[in-house]
């Protein structure tokens, strides 16, 4: 933390937050306790603030969705409504300023960010929010993660992966081997190929020096 915080104003945003409905189920409560404290805060106003904003929202959430499992629902279709929901939420309330913040407020990448990318859910919702929010910072790493884990293939959208090199070299390679071992449907291969190398000048100029380079390689260049 910066070490010229006024402890007053320090001291005033952390309550603010603390006021917050369940704020005590936010990632960034601890560090935020931590900078409480330094701040001079009073415990028993903190355990007070965080304990009366309690809402208990997910546990219900939880709750109703066991409810619908022993009442003869099936565990998939309950999970699937409460997924879709929690997807519906997110859409309309996302605040990519907020999201930004993620990252200062946790010091490394959140460790439920990690375990969020393994699901397909969430990754569909990644994909349709940063095809929204093309400049989330946020947004813009977690597709690098994605792609890190190796789900470049799902990433289908040419705006998305031309934010950054790593990822569009990934679909574009992707695409490229499409295109090279594809004999049946070989004309669609080459149109998004094509479209994807076209996306831009800098998608364009990129793509034109790769394929230089690989035509020139002496294992498999002669195909390129």
């Amino acid at each position: 933390d910066d070490p010229m915080e006024n402890p007053q104003e320090v001291l005033n945003e952390c309550l603010e937050k603390f006021s917050t409905p369940d704020y005590i189920m936010e990632p960034g409560i601890f560090s935020q306790l931590k900078r409480y404290f330094q701040a001079g805060g009073n415990p028993e106003q903190v355990i007070e603030l965080l304990s009366q904003n309690y809402k208990a929202v997910a546990q219900m959430a939880n709750l109703v969705a066991e409810w619908l499992i022993l009442g003869g629902v099936n565990v998939t279709e309950v999970q699937a409504m409460v997924e879709n929901h929690l997807k519906d939420m997110i859409l309309k309330t996302f605040d990519p300023k907020k999201a930004d913040t993620i990252f200062t407020e946790e010091g490394e990448t959140p460790a439920w960010l990690t375990e969020m990318i393994e699901h397909p859910t969430w990754r569909s919702l990644i994909y349709r929010l940063a095809e929204e929010y093309p400049d989330c910072l946020m947004l813009n790493f977690t597709i690098k993660l994605i792609s890190d884990a190796g789900f470049q293939r799902e990433i289908t959208s040419i705006s998305t992966a031309a934010q950054q090199i790593e990822v569009f070299s990934r679909v574009l390679k992707t695409s490229i081997s499409n295109f090279l071992e594809s004999s049946d449907d070989w004309q669609s291969s080459v149109e998004e190929c094509a479209k994807m190398v076209c996306h831009g000048q800098h998608t364009y100029v990129y793509s034109q020096v790769l394929l230089q380079v690989l035509s020139l390689e002496s294992k498999g260049g002669s195909k390129v």
